[in-house]
Formats: C-alpha cells, sequence, structure tokens
C-alpha cells in the first residue's frame, strides 16, 4: 500500500473516533479542493507616506499584484486589519535557503498604510514534509500542508519567523488554515493538534506580546455545527430550519457534500455524510485548543448569507470558553448568479458587517476586496467591494462608513428592540446607528436634539419626521448627538 494511501486510512480512523458519539458517522471526507488557475504576479510595494491611524474593526484582505488599483480606497480603511500567507516550503524551498523578501515586502506595505498585520503561518509541501501534502496547485502553486518530519527545525523556523516579523510590528500569528479543506492540510486532527501547540509555543518564546490563532475552520463548516447543537438541545425544527437557511446558496454546488434536509430524519442523515463528519472534527479541536488555552484568539471565515449571523455567534459563545475573543479574518459573500443589483448586494454587506460587530466579533476582514476578472471564477461567486479598477461599488461606500464610525467609538452595541437589529457605534460625544428591520413596524423617533442625520447606505439623505423614521428592511445609517444608551432608547 502506498504510503498516501495508508495516511489517508488513519485519517479517516481518525475522524470517526473522534466524532462516532456525536454523529454516529465513520465516512468523513475533506472539502473539495478548487481549481486554482490564477496567473502568479508579484506582489506591488507601497511607496507613499507612512499613515497613521487609530486601530479600527474593520479591514480588508486584497490581491498585493494590483495594489496600485486600491490605494485611494485602502487608505480610507487605515487602521483596520489585514493578513498574509507565510509558507515554510515557499521561503525556504531548500535546506537552509531562505527568501523573506515577499513578506518582508507586504508587511512592510501594510505598515505604512497603517494597517494591522497578521500572518498565516502554513508549512506547504516540500522536503521539510518529506514530499507529502500534495503536488502545486495551478500557476500560484500551492500546496496543501502536512506535518513536517522534523519537529524541532519547524519550531526553529516559526521562532525565526516571529522574531523577524515582531521587530516589523506582527503580534498575530494563525497556524495553518482551514484544515478541513484537503487542499489545505493532509493529514488528522490529532496530527494538527500537536503542530498547533508545537507552533504555539515557538510563537510565545519568540515574542512575549504574541497572539495565537486557531486555524480557522472553513465557513461551510459552522452550518452542520449549528444543526447539531440545536438537534441535542432537543429542537429539531429550529435544527432543520438553521441547517437549511445556513446553506441556501451552497446546495446547487455542493449539493452532493451538504445535501438539502426538511425534516429532522433527513437531517441526521445529513450530519452522519462525510463532509459533515469532517468539519465537526476540526470545530471540536478548535474549541478543544481554546479550552486548553493553546490559542488566544478564535478565527471566523464566514460567506453565508447575513441573517446565519445570530446563530453563529450563539453557537460560538456556547462553544468557547467565557469572553474568548473571536476575530473574523475572512468575511465575504458567496452567491452563484446571485442578485447583480449593486444595491442589494451593499445592503446585504452592510447587515453581515454591522451583525458581526453587534455580535462582538472584532476585527471583520472582507475578503475579496476586489473583484478579479482574470481570477479562478470570471463569475465572481465572491463578491469584491471595488470593481476591478479599484472603483467603489456602493457596498465600498457602506463599509467605509460603518467604518469611520466605528473608529470614532468607545462603544459597541448591539440593536435588539421589537423587530429592529442592527449595531450602536458611539461615545458620549454622538452614535452612529446602522439599523433595519426586516418585517417593518420599527421606528426611530425623532431625537431629543438638533444634529441628527439620516442616510441610506447609499447615501441619499432621509427624511426625519417629527413622527420619527419608519424601518424597513434596507438597512440606513443615523447619525445622532447622543450616547448609545439615549440613542438605543429611541428605537421602538
Amino acid at each position: 500500500m502506498h504510503q498516501h494511501h495508508r495516511r489517508t486510512s488513519a485519517r479517516l480512523v481518525a475522524l470517526c473516533a473522534a466524532l462516532a458519539l456525536a454523529t454516529g458517522a465513520c465516512t468523513p471526507a475533506r472539502e473539495d479542493p478548487p481549481t486554482q488557475t490564477t496567473q502568479a504576479r508579484p506582489s506591488q510595494p507601497y511607496t507613499g507616506p507612512a499613515l497613521q491611524a487609530k486601530a479600527g474593526p474593520i479591514g480588508a484582505k486584497w490581491d498585493w499584484s494590483r495594489f496600485d488599483s486600491f490605494t485611494p480606497f485602502l487608505k480610507s480603511l487605515s487602521g483596520g486589519a489585514t493578513f498574509y500567507e507565510l509558507v515554510w516550503c515557499k521561503v525556504e524551498p531548500r535546506p537552509g535557503e531562505r527568501d523573506w523578501s515577499d513578506v518582508d515586502r507586504v508587511v512592510d506595505s501594510a505598515r505604512g498604510l497603517g494597517y494591522q498585520m497578521y500572518l498565516k503561518i502554513r508549512v506547504g509541501s516540500c522536503w521539510a514534509t518529506d514530499g507529502r501534502g500534495g503536488h502545486l496547485r495551478g500557476k500560484k502553486g500551492k500546496t496543501a500542508s502536512a506535518m513536517p518530519v522534523d519537529m524541532a527545525k519547524y519550531g526553529a523556523f516559526v521562532r525565526d519567523a516571529v522574531r523577524r516579523y515582531a521587530a516589523m510590528g506582527v503580534h498575530e500569528y494563525a497556524v495553518e488554515n482551514e484544515p478541513n479543506a484537503a487542499n489545505f492540510w493532509e493529514g488528522t486532527p490529532e496530527e494538527l493538534e500537536r503542530l498547533v501547540t508545537e507552533a504555539a509555543a515557538a510563537i510565545r518564546e519568540a515574542d512575549p506580546k504574541g497572539l495565537v490563532v486557531d486555524p480557522g475552520v472553513s465557513s461551510t463548516a459552522y452550518g452542520v455545527a449549528i444543526a447539531r447543537r440545536l438537534l441535542d438541545g432537543g429542537h429539531s425544527e429550529e435544527a432543520v430550519a438553521a441547517y437549511q437557511r445556513y446553506y441556501t446558496r451552497r446546495f446547487p454546488v455542493r449539493g452532493r457534500k451538504l445535501p438539502q434536509a426538511h425534516n429532522e430524519a433527513e437531517l441526521r442523515a445529513a450530519l452522519q455524510g462525510e463532509q459533515a463528519a469532517t468539519n465537526l472534527a476540526y470545530l471540536q479541536l478548535a474549541d478543544r485548543l481554546a479550552a486548553k488555552g493553546v490559542v488566544d484568539i478564535r478565527q471566523l471565515h464566514f460567506y453565508e448569507p447575513w441573517d446565519n449571523v445570530p446563530a453563529l455567534v450563539d453557537y460560538l459563545k456556547a462553544s468557547l470558553p467565557p469572553r474568548f475573543p473571536v476575530q473574523a479574518w475572512e468575511v465575504g459573500m458567496f452567491w452563484v448568479g446571485g442578485n447583480d443589483q449593486p444595491d442589494t448586494r451593499a445592503d446585504e454587506v452592510t447587515k453581515t458587517v454591522s451583525s458581526l460587530l453587534a455580535g462582538g466579533v472584532r476585527p471583520v476582514i472582507w475578503l475579496p476586496l476586489a473583484f478579479d476578472p482574470a481570477g479562478r471564477n470570471g463569475d465572481e461567486p465572491r463578491y469584491g467591494l471595488l470593481d476591478p479598477d479599484g472603483t467603489a461599488r456602493p457596498a465600498a461606500d457602506a463599509v467605509r462608513s460603518i467604518a469611520a464610525a466605528a473608529s470614532r467609538a468607545s462603544s459597541v452595541r448591539p440593536v435588539r428592540a421589537g423587530s429592529a437589529s442592527g449595531v450602536a457605534l458611539g461615545g458620549e460625544d454622538g452614535t452612529t446607528l446602522v439599523v433595519w428591520s426586516d418585517s417593518g413596524g420599527a421606528t426611530v423617533a425623532a431625537p431629543p436634539s438638533d444634529g441628527a442625520t439620516a442616510k441610506t447606505v447609499a447615501g441619499e439623505t432621509m427624511t426625519w419626521g417629527a413622527a420619527g423614521l419608519p424601518l424597513t428592511a434596507k438597512p440606513v445609517l443615523l447619525t445622532v448627538p447622543i450616547a448609545p444608551d439615549r440613542a438605543l432608547r429611541l428605537i421602538g
């Protein structure tokens, strides 16, 4: 039997053991790896004046090879966060031959723009893994990660990387990425736990200020976890509804791995499927890493419809230690063949970002920043805030407005008043309310003093009469010259 087959069999056995009690599943699988066709292009450096901005809770992830087109918009989010992938096998393709130049250039440029830079440390596949992890994929030449042959050398590399980039202002490091996807991790949950534990020790040794972030399970994993939790709690109807709602845009493209479930029996069958078992195994690992203190931060990836955020936040709070930080390193909108109206997209982006902030998740990093027509998916299944040439779409204007209000805010509060939802961002001098009411019936009363403004996401001024402002499913941005506590009392 070939070595690859032996490792695959070991992975299946380990996943089954981890999930036998929870699901009864014994045929776990990995997320299907996407086909990569994008031409690799060199990153562009930022050469402008260094920007100094107050840290803010909204950031973005962009293609550094097209960076010049995005600079004007990126400056408006200065103070936000971004991340970059640091792959051992790319930095050191042959033993002892290291080239840090690409990562150096990106980290230095992000710092110049005033961004908080996070790094994802991945192993990749090369001499360090004895070739395990798979062949080069596509023109970007990416490989899945596998366990290093020599863990001492791995720890030494991580320490060297962290010392280098701590000196450049980087203090957050994730270990690997989306391990439930076969194109990112070729190994078992147990192997990954050992790897993360080793890396965490190396990070903390190299940088006393360093924070360790978990690998970040893919967005598609959370629907089965939410449904599993509701089923276990005896809420079968809610579980079915939550599962269907979460995957509504995935069924047309991943129906084989994520089948629809219209009743409890179908849901239980879906949760015993191969991909569901894998997803649950790696989410359980993420919970365990947090509970044991191996990691300091939970990394969230989320690309589903915005109305899943409340259930997602509830699941995270129930799964993690109290007040455990959650950062959304990847947030976007997956919608194949979806509504192409820019205002509709902007409304959903607004609700997604606002709901995550209201749920205590920060920062929120939007990915991708811009649509790339030369990328692997020309139909733009993941929505960019910018056109390919860097022109801001209405969604970008909405995010920019929320980011500006959030950067000034000393308080971030959820809006939960009747049918109204949203977030309140403010301080003693004033508050910005990002609010909506999907069922209608909610109204924002006229503020007690002058200086209030009301605008749509598209920037159109709204009339705020003496009887107040009725809310609809379209979010609005209201600025009032009063503190958040008083501003929240206006909604009813």
